[in-house]
């Protein structure tokens, strides 16, 4: 019996691994959505200048563990052709949440992406995540969220799946400051298979996307740091039912922890190998600033009369002259706190 089923798990399996052949972009549809998944390299690290909001559930749900504040997020992104007019217009665009918790840090994403380029025909469907994501040490963070979804345009499909992940803070290492390492284990379920797009390898049939039990690990941190300037950059390698490898790698600047330039590059292997070309780098300008509301009682009872907001808008160029162009709207309600408490030991008095 024991052999029997052994022998059963490796027939499936092989069976299933043959079948890996995704639709173009389909491992990476999600990251459209906005400048940051664009332009931050699909970091599970939290990018080479550490930063997190509720579309981290995308790549690793353990980013947020530390979050402080509630961060709402609004983005959208447009897609058109430059060469072919006729073409038609392609929409995506995200919804996010974060609250945390004294037990955990919650954090809801929402996506819709509208994508029926033949070059790039990944359909129409509405993805929802939600996660929890807990601080363990000082160094160590976990996360886990569950994934479902609707697809429809080429036939009708739907998607549950889980994504589990860990980030590890190591400190200093060398000249990298803020060095960290993570891996995120993505897509443990079903995903969308029944669909009729066009898949990297077109002699083959089309295979599920994005691909079950995605394994994605990486490094990031920073090259460089004093107060007015900040350069990072992150490296993370995919593999997608561990018969692709894609590489993305992320650089960022900041002044002032005010003004972000991102630009990051992506090869995804097998799509290179079938002549699907897509190496421009991507290039995401983000501005981070304070604003106050005043005479407002609910925002003054939960301490955000003054609060942050970043506003960025990215440029990408995919597939046979496929342009994305990505704006924006992140507000962490609140200020964050910087200070520690102040601990005063009182000897000798009552």
């Amino acid at each position: 019996m024991k052999r029997f089923l052994l022998v059963s798990v490796f027939i499936l399996t092989t069976s299933f691994l043959n079948a890996y052949n995704p639709p173009i972009n389909g491992e990476n549809f999600l990251e459209l959505s906005s400048p940051k998944l664009m332009t931050n390299g699909a970091s599970s690290s939290g990018g080479g200048i550490f930063s997190t909001g509720p579309d981290s559930l995308v790549v690793n749900p353990a980013l947020t563990a530390t979050d402080q504040r509630v961060v709402l997020n609004l983005a959208y992104t447009g897609l058109f052709s430059s060469q072919d007019a006729s073409a038609k217009y392609g929409n995506a665009f995200q919804a996010g949440i974060l609250i945390p918790f004294k037990w955990a840090v919650f954090s809801g994403y929402l996506n819709g992406s509208m994508l029926p380029f033949e070059t790039m025909q990944l359909g129409n469907s509405i993805n929802l995540k939600a996660g929890l994501a807990k601080e363990i040490t000082e160094k160590l963070d976990i996360g886990l969220n569950l994934n479902t979804g609707m697809f429809w345009g080429y036939n009708f499909d739907w998607e549950l799946s889980a994504n589990l992940g860990f980030l590890y803070k190591y400190g200093t290492l060398g000249f990298i400051k803020d060095f960290r390492y993570s891996a995120s284990l993505l897509n443990l379920g079903k995903n969308y298979s029944k669909v009729s797009l066009n898949p990297i390898n077109k002699d083959k049939a089309i295979g599920a996307f994005p691909g079950i039990a995605t394994l994605k690990i990486g490094a990031a941190g920073l090259l460089f740091s004093n107060d007015l300037l900040k350069f990072g950059a992150s490296l993370d390698l995919t593999f997608p039912t561990f018969q692709n490898v894609i590489i993305d790698m992320g650089l960022e600047f900041s002044v002032k922890d005010m003004l972000c330039i991102n630009v990051a590059e992506k090869f995804n292997i097998a799509e290179l190998a079938n002549g699907h070309k897509n190496i421009v780098p991507s290039v995401g300008l983000f501005f981070k600033f304070d604003f106050d509301v005043k005479n407002n009682e609910y925002l003054a009872q939960n301490g955000w009369e003054k609060s942050e907001m970043t506003t960025a808008v990215a440029y990408k160029n995919l597939y046979d002259s496929i342009n994305a162009v990505s704006a924006s709207v992140d507000v962490n309600l609140g200020m964050k706190d910087e200070n520690p408490p102040e601990i005063i030991i009182m000897i000798g008095e009552e």
